[in-house]
């Protein structure tokens, strides 16, 4: 897609969240707009020579939702506008859409799902998240599943879908179409067993690259409980290249969710697979506690991502908590872009009275890039106090401070930002090239 149609498309996208009447359907309707002011000591993110900024922000944004009878949808949009004031980097307009929308056509038969994430994604994930170093990206995806149950225990699961995947500078744009079947029998009311497969083809729009298909075979059991829900698929996947290379290794992934009080959860994630940097990141996108999808380096290699994955979250009356270590493997088939990478997340949210809200965020990253001989220790920790000035009207003030330790000479960076914002209505200022993960 040209650059011009998707100008078009963010437009009339954007302009139809602000200006449609959703009262059919009982839509719930929330337009927002806001102003933000941040200044940061590093705002190129550099070793030396580093330079302050006080960047200007203006937002508008929109969410529309619905959650009763056939249709559901929760689709959110945004506009904002960067203007660095000492002239750092050129004025940039940042447009962010998360869309998922589905409609139950046959009750309990036939099911329309479609999903949209546009955002913006660094060019070079091993350097820092600078407007130099970042790209538009879109991601698209529409399908169908269909359930034919088979007998009182036995139903068959039929899924197409096709994806569009768009980047603004590199040349990685694909479609892809999939087929997926499923089989699956109770064995008792609380558990499951079946097979699953599929078939996934992954058409890049680069005549010279070689499109590649993916086929996959996986035995699968579900178990259901009081407390908890556990799901487990072992199999193989399959990779065919255009080229005539093909290969086929072990694959499976295990999630358990434990609930350990009415207010406490606890969560494992395990998986393998073999896949692509575009099917990836949207995974990533998709399940945020399956990884950050900006660790993937957008190419047109086969990756084996290994993920192990634990997290917990509280909600309190007055206390909000969340804390998420990870380990992921990445191993990229034909780029030297392999890596390991050990995060630990934390985020906490009190609020101190009816209308003041603090919270707290601290980020540590340990990355190993197997091929470069390289090590980075990355390091995020910051707070914010909300202030809720009307029903409508809430403002924001947030201070952080971020640092990178690399063993590559010019990798190392650490920046002070603070960041104050006033919004009325729905959302609040974002900011695509500073949030640092936040």
């Amino acid at each position: 897609m040209h650059r011009s149609q998707l100008k078009l498309v963010k437009s009339l996208v954007f302009a139809t969240l602000l200006l449609c009447n959703f009262n059919l359907l009982a839509f719930e309707f929330e337009p927002g707009v806001g102003i933000g002011l941040e200044y940061t000591d590093n705002a190129t993110l550099s070793t030396d020579n580093t330079v302050d900024d006080l960047i200007a922000v203006g937002y508008v944004g929109a969410r529309l939702a619905e959650d009763n009878g056939p249709v559901r949808a929760d689709i959110t949009a945004s506009l904002n506008h960067h203007r660095y004031t000492k002239d750092t980097f050129e004025d940039q307009r940042y447009f962010n859409l998360g869309a998922t929308a589905g409609w139950e056509m046959i009750q309990n038969r036939f099911d329309w799902f479609l999903s949209n994430f546009y955002s913006q994604r660094p060019i070079n994930s091993t350097d820092p998240n600078t407007p130099d170093n970042i790209q538009d990206s879109n991601f698209f995806t529409f399908g169908a599943s269909m359930f034919l149950p088979l007998t009182a225990r036995q139903a068959f699961t039929l899924r197409p879908e096709y994806s569009n995947f768009y980047y603004e500078l590199q040349a990685t744009d694909n479609q892809q179409y999939s087929l997926a079947a499923s089989w699956d029998y109770q064995l008792n009311p609380l558990t499951s067993v079946g097979l699953n497969g599929s078939v996934r083809r992954v058409d890049y729009d680069e005549p010279v690259i070689n499109d590649v298909t993916f086929t996959s075979i996986f035995f699968a059991v579900s178990s259901q409980r009081a407390r908890s829900d556990f799901t487990t698929n072992l199999g193989a996947t399959g990779v065919e290249r255009d080229n005539g290379q093909s290969t086929e290794e072990f694959a499976g992934n295990l999630n358990w969710l434990l609930d350990l009080t009415g207010r406490s959860r606890l969560r494992t994630f395990i998986s393998t697979d073999l896949t692509d940097s575009s099917r990836g990141a949207l995974n990533a996108t998709v399940d945020p506690g399956t990884g950050d999808p900006n660790d993937i380096q957008v190419t047109t290699d086969v990756i084996r991502i290994q993920v192990l994955s634990l997290g917990y979250s509280r909600e309190d009356g007055t206390l909000t908590s969340s804390l998420t270590g990870q380990l992921r493997e990445l191993n990229y088939s034909e780029t030297p872009n392999d890596r390991r990478i050990r995060s630990l997340d934390a985020v906490f949210n009190y609020p101190v009275t009816g209308l003041l809200t603090s919270g707290f965020y601290a980020r540590y990253r340990h990355t190993e890039y197997i091929d470069a001989v390289r090590t980075d220790n990355s390091y995020t920790i910051g707070g914010n106090v909300r202030y809720q000035l009307s029903r409508k009207l809430n403002s924001l003030f947030d201070l952080k401070y971020r640092n990178r330790d690399s063993t590559l000479d010019g990798q190392n960076f650490d920046e002070w930002s603070a960041f104050v914002s006033l919004v009325y209505g729905f959302g609040r200022p974002l900011r695509p090239t500073r949030t640092g993960g936040f």
